[in-house]
């Protein structure tokens, strides 16, 4: 069964999450991904009050190995502006060696989540989500000894170079809106 037979990226490039934060990929997941009710959608507005606890979240595949682990990014790359990025991309939540259940709890959380706080005047700014396979070392595992990154500076973050320097291989995304009125 190809799961993302009828899954496009193509909202990704009209939301311009595709460059700004990624490169064009396959899409290989489904991202569930929930506030209360409010579901993460390809550009729907959540507001600021709506997301400042961190959410549900559960992936399907069209095929997963057991011994695939996963890392989850959450990011807004209009830090503090999507006219004027200079602070983006701004890293609100890492959560890695997610087992192929999607269960956060067996997980290594290596910040806190951080909900938005988009400066006023702003406009929107776009806060993506990003689901990567880590890759198989050489006992057939894919656990990866992250750092703690609780004391890291959260500005000027970049998902495409963390992922780069983990190996890892981006398989879904999706994104929301938020602005401060």
């Amino acid at each position: 069964m190809l799961l993302t037979e009828n899954l496009s990226i193509d909202p990704l490039i009209s939301g311009g999450v595709i460059p700004d934060v990624v490169d064009n990929f396959v899409l290989e997941a489904l991202l569930d991904i929930k506030y209360g009710e409010k579901k993460v959608e390809f550009g729907n507005e959540l507001s600021i009050e709506e997301t400042q606890k961190a959410p549900d979240v559960s992936f399907v595949f069209g095929e997963s190995d057991p011994n695939s682990l996963y890392t989850l990014i959450l990011t807004d790359p209009d830090a503090p502006s999507r006219k004027e990025p200079t602070k983006g991309e701004w890293r609100h939540w890492i959560v890695g060696n997610i087992p192929s259940n999607g269960k956060l709890s067996e997980a290594t959380h290596l910040d806190n989540y951080q909900g938005p706080a988009p400066p006023p005047n702003t406009d929107y700014h776009r806060y993506v989500f990003l689901l990567y396979r880590q890759p198989l070392n050489h006992q057939q595992t894919s656990h990866i000894d992250y750092p703690d990154l609780n004391k890291v500076d959260r500005p000027n973050f970049k998902a495409r170079k963390f992922a780069e320097q983990y190996g890892l291989k981006l398989i879904s995304s999706c994104y929301y809106q938020s602005k401060k009125y």
